[in-house]
């Protein structure tokens, strides 16, 4: 039979911030993205510039029935598959232009979230390889599409090697709670019991509702538990 002193002891119980967030997978977008198209039939006399070449605005693109074709903004050629002499359709994108710094981020979210979401909300997010970094966002707006809801994150300080087309893992901060008594959720047990451990006495079971929960820790809204109070964290027990 399993002790109820068994167990892993919890560092003491603080007051501290808890935050209520919807949870998503978004995808990197770029603001500027140009493709280069002609009318009818024609034939590519010169390119000047290869994929993955920076380009300024106004630097020369490609010649094409005689007429030079310039980049509208500065970007980067992400698309070239024609070589020089080859014939191009109407309408088909003979190079893309994308300005790689302008991004934005397009989340899904489930309807049950999508209906907590609002304009001005806080965003953070963090992708795969570099999770030591958490970047920030705000929320510009939120709409359907196809049966889809989204929303749109307006980004700040994203660094350049954040790429369009990259995919995170976002917190939508919905509400804040501050200076509320937080314990771990390895600590919560089935019921909503905790064991407390409290001076040198023995651990004892106590009956908690919780509050706002997070990845990993839970705010603490009614029960006898207090700042300096320990939990045990059980072996072999669930929440």
């Amino acid at each position: 039979i399993q002790r109820r002193t068994s167990g892993t002891l919890t560092e003491t119980i603080t007051r501290g911030s808890i935050v209520n967030s919807v949870y998503g997978i978004g995808t990197v977008m770029a603001n500027k993205s140009y493709q280069l198209k002609v009318g009818v039939v024609s034939t590519i006399e010169e390119l000047y510039v290869r994929e993955g070449d920076t380009v300024k605005k106004g630097a020369k693109l490609a010649k094409i029935d005689s007429i030079i074709y310039r980049a509208p903004f500065q970007g980067t050629v992400t698309n070239l598959p024609y070589k020089i002499k080859e014939n191009v359709f109407s309408n088909v994108p003979i190079l893309t232009i994308v300005n790689l710094a302008d991004r934005y981020l397009i989340i899904s979210l489930e309807q049950q979230g999508a209906l907590r979401v609002k304009q001005g909300q806080t965003v953070k997010m963090s992708f795969d390889t570099i999770r030591e970094q958490n970047y920030d966002g705000v929320v510009q707006s939120v709409y359907s599409h196809e049966g889809n809801f989204l929303a749109r994150i307006d980004l700040s300080n994203l660094p350049l090697r954040i790429l369009p087309g990259m995919t995170a893992d976002v917190a939508i901060a919905i509400e804040t709670r501050e200076h509320v008594i937080l314990v771990p959720v390895a600590a919560l047990e089935r019921g909503g019991t905790v064991w407390r451990k409290r001076g040198r006495g023995i651990p004892s079971q106590v009956q908690i509702k919780t509050g706002i929960v997070d990845q990993a820790m839970a705010e603490v809204v009614s029960g006898d538990l207090s700042v300096g109070d320990r939990l045990l964290i059980r072996k072999n027990s669930a929440p």
